[in-house]
């Protein structure tokens, strides 16, 4: 018994790509909130913040509050 090999994988544990933030990511290393972020272009695949951001996100907000 001692002869036989490890045959279990350790995943590593990501988190979230986006900066400051500590969130399991889940998908394409993004935590829910941060991938919906990713999908209207708030960030990119990196988890970097455009520089019109802010145009972005108060434009994300209002179709979000609609």
């Amino acid at each position: 018994m001692s002869d036989q090999k490890n045959n279990v994988v350790s995943l590593p544990t990501s988190t979230c790509c986006v900066e400051k933030c500590g969130k399991k990511g889940d998908r394409l290393s993004f935590c829910p909130e941060h991938y919906m972020w990713f999908k209207e272009g708030l960030v990119n695949k990196k988890g970097q913040r455009p520089l019109d951001f802010d145009k972005k996100f108060q434009a994300f907000q209002m179709k979000k509050a609609a």
